[in-house]
């Protein structure tokens, strides 16, 4: 995975609300599918929240996703 999409995703979830994101946090100028691929990594990671679908909205880090992204936002 490119480690600064990773970093990107990761920041935005930690400085988001804390409902999580929707479908804006595909909004990248990579594109909607390689977030969605990475998103699907990070949970596959257990770095963000798994759903009932392979990626359900919003968008939420959890605890693991949480201090992952503390560590990359120095």
């Amino acid at each position: 995975m490119d480690q600064a999409l990773q970093k990107e995703v990761l920041t935005r979830l930690l400085h988001s609300h804390p409902a999580g994101l929707g479908k804006e946090v595909l909004d990248n100028f990579r594109g909607g599918p390689e977030v969605v691929a990475c998103l699907k990594e990070l949970q596959e990671k257990g770095l963000i929240q798994a759903g009932k679908e392979a990626l359900d909205y919003p968008i939420k880090l959890s605890s693991a996703g949480v201090e992952a992204a503390k560590a990359l936002d120095h």
